[in-house]
């Protein structure tokens, strides 16, 4: 069965050919896994999906924001594509 995040991963690379995208390692067996980071070469910065489960909703964060209070929520695939994608393709190298 597929996961959400599987799907927003295809569809940002359809956008952005060029992004990287990696997935937290867990350290300890207890550790969530359920975090992935956007970026592309160049770009100073990125973005993160967190999801313990890979499905939405999604919490989103970035290395614009100053605070984790400033994390936002995605409901949709749609809406965790556009935000990964406007946000990297914001970035100047």
């Amino acid at each position: 069965m597929s996961r959400d995040i599987d799907l927003i991963i295809s569809k940002v690379r359809e956008q952005l050919p060029d992004v990287d995208v990696q997935q937290w390692q867990k350290m300890h067996p207890a550790d969530d896994d359920g975090m992935w980071f956007f970026s592309r070469e160049g770009n100073k910065g990125e973005i993160q999906l967190e999801s313990s489960s890979g499905n939405c909703p999604f919490t989103v964060e970035s290395d614009a924001m100053s605070r984790s209070d400033q994390a936002t929520q995605v409901a949709t695939v749609p809406e965790a594509v556009k935000s990964v994608t406007d946000y990297l393709t914001s970035l100047k190298g």
